[in-house]
């Protein structure tokens, strides 16, 4: 029987080594077999049944097989999101189980059967101490939670998808002649794009992009209802993490052309050395904006500690104050009582791709949220560099922005690392780079991340007022 080679296509698997296996599964996802790329993360033959090293191969990781075989039976479960370490149940409506058999001699497949989600609930159970498991009491159980791998078969009563037997007889349950593996699914071309959106109501329309794009920087607080006439925006973030491109950028947008007013470029330290207020002005009008952000020096090993981050917070700071040295309620320009106006309303954590996966950087990233959470300063991400982290989907358009696989893993895994607020606090960016000047796409991006820094601020300078007008009604109660 003709099989073409698979070789480039799938990676390190002892179970897919025959392209009809390939096909099957293509089938399964219904993808062309050619376009399939499979990459063996976990195998129990090289691991053992051990969750933590499941874990540790396989989460954030993005859509997976899960495959076993025993004899000549294979089947297994596809999860289109990401496994983690969180103990929670998570519904999948896109994951699947599946069954088929597979004639080594013949080198072909036969009684092959796909089982999907019944669309309730529970498809997929995440916790540290088990390997992939799917559906409620378990339509697949692999192994952990202290019990023999394979162990638990169910024969009927499904609960979670619509398969009432996903084994042809009691040999799936033999552990000790199985073989399991968890295969990322990717695409042959090394290109990873989804046909849909992974974000609903964006827009990348000419006519929306500039829709919210006047809506950011026409932004009034005092129509807003706030008690302050300027929103303070700050941006925090490790050496070369983009903070002063960004405020270029912006700039850009607003005066039509590319702005170098902020100074940055690649380096081995800080170019910003102090804080450094900047404003803007409406694009076409010239009016001056409404809000100003304050860029402050990137964090080294030995740069300001928390200490100096609340008084950034707090507005004892003046503009250009110098922050590589010590900074102290001496220091020139120090505002002992500031009031709200002076107060950042919200702190924004520019995370360039490439540096999620440094656990210094997000330790540190993460102290500095939880130090502006005690003071209930919002705290928002802007995930900046994402064309060259993803230069074959986003650097190639833009506009597939929220069809990057890989950027949307590594936003789910920043969202349990970053400690912030779901996926919508988790902005992706793109400052100028390659453009002669901005462009419609890079516009929406950077507005889109701008207006929710606004509503963020927004929502902390009502609150901080409401908690201000309480304090004062008490003081008066108890002097009367």
């Amino acid at each position: 029987m003709h099989t073409r080679n698979i070789s480039r296509q799938v990676l390190g698997s002892s179970l897919v080594q025959w392209s009809s296996q390939v096909d099957v599964l293509a089938g399964f996802l219904n993808v062309p077999p050619q376009k399939l790329k499979l990459t063996v993360l976990f195998s129990s033959a090289v691991s053992g049944w051990e969750p933590s090293e499941f874990h540790a191969s396989c989460d954030h990781k993005g859509a997976t097989i899960t495959l076993i075989r025993c004899r000549q039976q294979y089947y297994g479960g596809f999860a289109s999101v990401s496994w983690t370490s969180q103990n929670q149940w998570l519904t999948d409506p896109k994951a699947f189980l599946f069954r088929f058999g597979f004639d080594s001699l013949q080198k072909r497949v036969t009684a092959e059967g796909k089982f999907d989600s019944n669309g309730t609930r529970n498809d997929l159970f995440l916790h540290p101490n088990y390997g992939p498991t799917f559906g409620n009491k378990h339509d697949l159980f692999t192994f952990g939670g202290g019990q023999t791998p394979l162990s638990q078969v169910r024969s009927g009563g499904t609960t979670s998808f619509n398969v009432e037997s996903l084994f042809h007889n009691g040999s799936a349950r033999d552990a000790g002649n199985a073989t399991l593996e968890v295969l990322q699914v990717g695409t042959a071309d090394g290109v990873e794009e989804l046909e849909q959106s992974w974000l609903s109501g964006f827009s990348w329309a000419q006519e929306d992009a500039k829709k919210v794009q006047d809506k950011v920087f026409q932004y009034d607080p005092k129509q807003a209802g706030l008690s302050v006439p300027i929103i303070n925006i700050l941006l925090c973030g490790g050496v070369g993490a983009g903070k002063s491109s960004i405020i270029s950028t912006i700039d850009s947008i607003c005066q039509g052309r590319i702005s170098r007013r902020a100074p940055h470029g690649q380096g081995t330290g800080s170019l910003t050395r102090m804080l450094r207020k900047y404003t803007f002005t409406q694009p076409e009008t010239m009016k001056p904006v409404k809000w100003q952000m304050w860029d402050s020096m990137g964090w080294g090993v030995d740069d300001y500690k928390r200490g100096e981050l609340g008084f950034i917070l707090d507005g004892n700071l003046p503009n250009k104050c110098d922050l590589a040295g010590s900074i102290s309620t001496r220091t020139e320009g120090f505002k002992v009582q500031p009031s709200l106006q002076d107060r950042v309303h919200c702190m924004v954590l520019v995370v360039p791709c490439n540096a999620a996966s440094d656990e210094a950087y997000m330790a540190r990233l993460h102290e500095m949220r939880q130090f502006a959470r005690d003071r209930e300063v919002p705290t928002l991400v802007f995930l900046s560099k994402i064309d060259t982290y993803d230069p074959d989907v986003i650097g190639n358009d833009l506009c597939k922005t929220y069809h990057s696989s890989r950027l949307l893993h590594l936003v789910e895994e920043m969202e349990e690392t970053a400690g912030v607020g779901g996926r919508k606090d988790i902005l992706p960016v793109k400052s100028l780079s390659n453009e002669m000047g901005p462009t419609t796409e890079l516009s929406a991006l950077m507005c889109t991340a701008l207006e929710q820094a606004l509503y963020a601020a927004e929502d902390y300078v009502t609150e901080y007022g409401d908690r201000l007008a309480c304090n004062i009604a008490s003081e008066l109660s108890d002097s009367m």
